[in-house]
């Protein structure tokens, strides 16, 4: 079917007809709405219940594409960006952040209303990497210079507090403390799959050691890593207009910088990339980690700061409000951005 032709099919009683009156074939497929929008003239905070793209642009006559492939990557590269103005932004400006809607709520630039529960109050933002993706939630974004300042600048790279996060993230996984892979099976095509399996694993060098480093910053494409656990279960994705999607329940997070060790277990977690035979780009994860999670981990680095801690968390903490009091979240959502390469086991 030509671009032009499947530009003009459209769902009729619930059957696919062309704009030729002909059937498609047995291989149109209808992808899922991943991302929805609130309803036309609905104003912020509304509900996110109306897909971004009808079903006739979600539908797509699957190419013969190849036989069931395998393919393994690793994470070469992880950030926790701040949120950055939108510049495309139309009406009231609007910022871009990493990560996704994990509430279903699109609460624009935060509600005003004194009867505002604490996921209207807090800010959503555009997705960085999926601008049909609205009512980001990132938090944690607004906590990295607050968890900065706890570090100690001895084990910050460059010995700067400022941007030690994500220059700590990055040494991890150059050094081969942090390395996950993705593991994505049944892939005939890259550019539309409507069944695909992705399995995360963590991982390390064979014997130990440092992985290679490639010229980019990153990791070198094409090495050898021994899967040290699996992240849950295989859960399925798809392909849409070459980036893969997908959701699984839980994934982890450890930031480690001297005597800070900072592991957090990211729940809700979705996860989308652009992928290639050798490469993974422009790849967002986001999710939720509970506040109590949140505190039980800073109480393990310094014990005796649960309160505080929780005070300032709980004073950005923008998911599942809680039931003694909706003005208070019981969770904290995030984004992080990544890129990765091509690996084997």
């Amino acid at each position: 079917m030509d671009s032009k032709k499947l530009a003009c099919v459209l769902a009729i009683s619930g059957m696919m007809v062309g704009c030729g009156g002909e059937t498609p074939s047995e291989n149109t497929f209808t992808f899922p709405a991943r991302d929805e929008n609130c309803a036309a003239g609905a104003a912020p905070p509304c509900m996110t219940d109306t897909p971004a793209n009808t079903d006739a642009a979600r539908t797509i006559e699957l190419p013969e594409g190849f036989a069931d492939r395998t393919l393994t990557y690793v994470i070469g590269t992880v950030a926790l960006p701040e949120a950055t103005p939108d510049p495309d932004g139309d009406g009231p400006q609007r910022s871009q952040a990493a990560g996704f809607n994990v509430d279903g709520l699109d609460s624009g630039n935060g509600s005003t209303d004194i009867e505002a529960n604490c996921e209207e109050f807090n800010q959503d933002f555009i997705s960085v990497t999926d601008s049909s993706h609205v009512g980001v939630d990132n938090a944690l974004q607004g906590l990295v210079g607050t968890i900065e300042g706890l570090l100690d600048a001895a084990d910050c790279p460059g010995m700067m507090t400022a941007g030690c996060l994500d220059a700590t993230l990055q040494r991890q996984i150059l050094e081969g403390s942090l390395i996950l892979m993705v593991e994505v099976s049944g892939v005939n095509d890259f550019m539309y799959d409507s069944n695909v399996m992705v399995q995360m694993h963590l991982g390390e060098v064979p014997g130990g050691g440092m992985p290679t480093e490639g010229s980019g910053g990153g990791l070198a494409g094409g090495q050898t890593f021994t899967s040290t656990m699996t992240l849950g279960a295989p859960v399925q994705g798809d392909i849409f207009a070459g980036r893969l999607r997908v959701a699984t329940p839980s994934l982890p997070l450890s930031i480690m910088a001297g005597d800070f060790n900072l592991t957090l277990m990211i729940t809700q977690a979705q996860v989308r990339f652009n992928i290639t035979e050798t490469a993974m780009t422009n790849g967002s994860i986001g999710g939720v980690v509970t506040v109590d999670a949140i505190v039980e981990a800073a109480s393990a680095i310094m014990p005796g700061i649960e309160d505080t801690v929780r005070t300032v968390v709980e004073s950005v903490a923008d998911v599942t409000p809680s039931s003694a009091d909706p003005a208070v979240c019981d969770a904290v959502s995030l984004g992080l951005t990544f890129s990765g390469v091509d690996a084997t086991f």
